[in-house]
């Protein structure tokens, strides 16, 4: 059988932005002192599970190509930035906390507490937008790459709902509150990737290897390293 495609999507680390509780959206903010730190964390997580990845891919934004520097500083694979794994677009709502946004737009708010839906903000990038992104995004890593390929994508965690749903398959997007610097590990075949019946029931061919996956931030490394049990990381 032929090696299989695996793709993992990884989530920035605590931004300025984060830790001060505003919707980021596409405005541009730092990684926090805590950021660095989950950011390394993940990078002595993956040094010790040996990962090296044939690409390595990364959105625009300050917060994640900070990330990514840090994380893939060993691996050969260059660093390549993409623009559809940007985060999505918030609109007028970009870089504001809530109690900002009830005091500048407070109809606009209301409106989007009521449906939940981003057409009702001004500039914001729409539901069925995002979704497309996500699908666009998962089609561009299947064909644009061979089996065995090894390939690392730092996106954010509202446009990563849709990446994650595109590659499940499904046209329901799924609400994850997914953690600073967590991983999302899946393995597929891509030459049947596209294939109809059966074969996209045999678990074979599509595995998840971990899921929403932030447990290096618990883990402490300098006692793994010490007892030899890098299995645990």
């Amino acid at each position: 059988m032929e090696k299989a495609m695996r793709c993992i999507l990884v989530r920035h680390a605590e931004s300025v932005g984060n830790a001060e509780g505003r919707l980021q959206g596409h405005a541009e903010f730092d990684l926090t002192n805590v950021g660095r730190r989950q950011a390394e964390r993940l990078f002595q997580r993956l040094q010790m599970e040996g990962l090296e990845p044939t690409h390595v891919y990364c959105s625009p934004l300050r917060r994640t190509v900070e990330t990514a520097r840090i994380v893939s500083r060993s691996w050969q694979a260059p660093l390549t930035l993409w623009g559809d794994l940007i985060e999505y677009n918030v609109g007028v709502f970009s870089g504001l906390r809530w109690e900002d946004i009830d005091m500048q737009y407070p109809t606009m708010a209301q409106a989007f507490r009521e449906s939940g839906d981003w057409a009702v903000v001004e500039g914001a990038e729409d539901l069925m937008q995002r979704h497309a992104r996500g699908r666009r995004v998962v089609a561009s890593l299947v064909e644009g790459h061979r089996s065995g390929d090894v390939i690392v994508a730092f996106s954010h965690g509202g446009i990563l709902q849709h990446i994650i749903a595109a590659f499940l398959g499904t046209d329901r997007s799924w609400g994850i509150r997914v953690r600073n610097t967590a991983v999302f590990d899946f393995t597929l075949d891509k030459n049947l990737w596209y294939e109809f019946g059966s074969v996209r029931r045999n678990t074979r061919h599509w595995r998840i290897l971990s899921f929403n996956d932030a447990a290096h931030l618990e883990l402490d490394y300098g006692a793994a390293e010490q007892t030899g049990s890098a299995k645990e990381a």
